[in-house]
């Protein structure tokens, strides 16, 4: 079964990464805006924030270095679930705990990663390898612009696979205070964001209940917590909970020192609030209070909004 294209799916496709909801930004975000690009200022960090109301209109979109390439770490994964869950036949869907797809999903197992792209990549037709299968998906379902180079994790079946197009160059820097580095697996904020908004609002606009169904269950996976194991950067300022995937690399991994991402959805009454915010080079504490910043807007907004028409 090979995955359905977005047209067949029955969903707006991937020129409504660029359309917005609203016409004119309101003066309650413009502030929360101003507020988000004083914090932002002077760190080597990015942010795409939205909020998805019930009727699944955009009220907002804030945007800080947005088109800027981070190294995506483990974010990338929650994609990997959608791949999943529409690639399948639906008799054979096995999210269980200690599952690989279960493994990469709660605890960011890497190995398990490379066993669910090349598990998925078996289904689908075509002559690609299972990176470059998984690619298209990002760019020709969800349309996404960024994709994975390698995933050469020890023990994956994806060691040695790699897709030429988004091999780092000259252009596909990541630029931490100045300098330029290459790096693989790098994304842009704009690029978690319209994953997000993509399972977040995909079922609503479907006319395929396969695709439904495989959304749901993306969701709900997406959705369990790691618990008292991990909480992610996102969990930690928001005990709430949260539909989504964060990626943490250590300075020893990558030149462009710590990497703290996370991307995801937070439910705060009828609203959405899709949270994509990638970092290079700065501490976790200080990521930690960017995105608590970041959550305090929402409280901002919800209190406010009754004048932000």
């Amino acid at each position: 079964m090979r995955y359905m294209g977005a047209a067949a799916l029955g969903v707006w496709g991937a020129g409504r990464a660029h359309a917005y909801d609203w016409y004119t930004e309101t003066p309650l975000v413009a502030s929360m805006r101003r507020e988000l690009e004083a914090v932002f200022s002077g760190l080597s960090m990015t942010l795409d924030f939205r909020c998805i109301n019930n009727h699944q209109d955009e009220e907002f979109r804030i945007q800080i270095n947005v088109n800027q390439l981070y190294p995506v770490a483990s974010c990338f994964k929650a994609f990997v679930v959608l791949y999943y869950f529409l690639s399948m036949p639906p008799e054979e869907w096995d999210a269980s705990e200690y599952t690989p797809l279960y493994r990469m999903t709660v605890f960011s197992d890497n190995g398990a990663t490379g066993v669910v792209l090349d598990n998925v990549s078996r289904r689908v037709s075509g002559s690609e390898n299972a990176i470059e299968k998984f690619n298209n998906f990002l760019l020709n379902t969800v349309g996404i612009e960024n994709g994975l180079h390698t995933w050469k994790w020890e023990g994956s079946p994806t060691v040695g696979l790699s897709d030429p197009r988004f091999a780092p160059s000259f252009q596909r820097v990541v630029r931490v205070r100045g300098i330029d580095y290459q790096v693989d697996n790098v994304f842009t904020a704009a690029d978690l964001a319209r994953g997000y908004d993509f399972i977040t609002r995909g079922e609503f606009f479907t006319q395929s209940p396969e695709f439904r169904e495989a959304v749901r269950a993306t969701k709900a996976l997406l959705s369990i917590s790691a618990g008292e194991v991990y909480r992610s950067p996102i969990e930690r300022v928001y005990p709430g909970g949260y539909m989504g995937k964060d990626g943490i690399l250590p300075s020893t991994d990558v030149a462009v020192g710590r990497v703290v991402d996370d991307a995801g959805v937070i439910k705060v009454g009828e609203n959405s609030y899709l949270i994509a915010f990638m970092s290079a080079g700065d501490s976790e504490s200080t990521a930690i209070n960017v995105l608590r910043s970041v959550v305090q807007e929402i409280d901002n907004y919800e209190r406010n909004r009754s004048d932000a028409g």
